[in-house]
């Protein structure tokens, strides 16, 4: 047991070294990486990303706040649009990025009384090494998804 956690900690501090650092990379190869992550994330990674969406009150039907007003059928089909051909892409501290895509004159939700087009997608690229193959993206992290301007 002992050893299995040790293993696990070095596994865990070298892939923090070599974290995939969206700050230096083109935004062409974070669209490249994003594309490719549309096709090859796994149920989990969309789970969590629903429960961290619907956590953050995005799916919630009053109120304020930003929330989507799209059919709950195609919100998924709208944001794997998002990741895979984003129109925009931000870099955000060292391992994070911002995808959006924007749909208008679709309305993708509300904030307050104004209605919103886009759609913006959160990624963690933190667990990603730096010039990652197809099967490692798996460590990547899909954290909020919202409506936007």
């Amino acid at each position: 047991m002992l050893i299995r956690t040790l293993c696990c900690a070095l596994a865990l501090s070298v892939t923090s070294a070599q974290a995939l650092q969206t700050g230096q990379l083109p935004e062409r190869r974070l669209r490249e990486l994003s594309a490719t992550l549309a096709d090859t994330a796994g149920n989990s990674h969309w789970q969590q990303l629903w429960k961290r969406s619907r956590d953050a009150g995005y799916f919630r039907t009053d109120g304020t706040q930003a929330r989507f007003t799209l059919p709950m059928t195609s919100i998924p089909d709208r944001v794997r649009e998002t990741l895979s051909q984003a129109d925009s892409v931000t870099p955000e501290q060292p391992t994070l990025a911002l995808y959006r895509r924007d749909f208008a004159p679709q309305v993708t939700g509300v904030e307050g009384a104004q209605n919103l087009t886009a759609i913006c997608l959160r990624v963690d690229w933190r667990s990603v090494p730096d010039e990652p193959q197809p099967e490692q993206l798996f460590g990547a992290s899909l954290l909020l998804t919202y409506p936007c301007r």
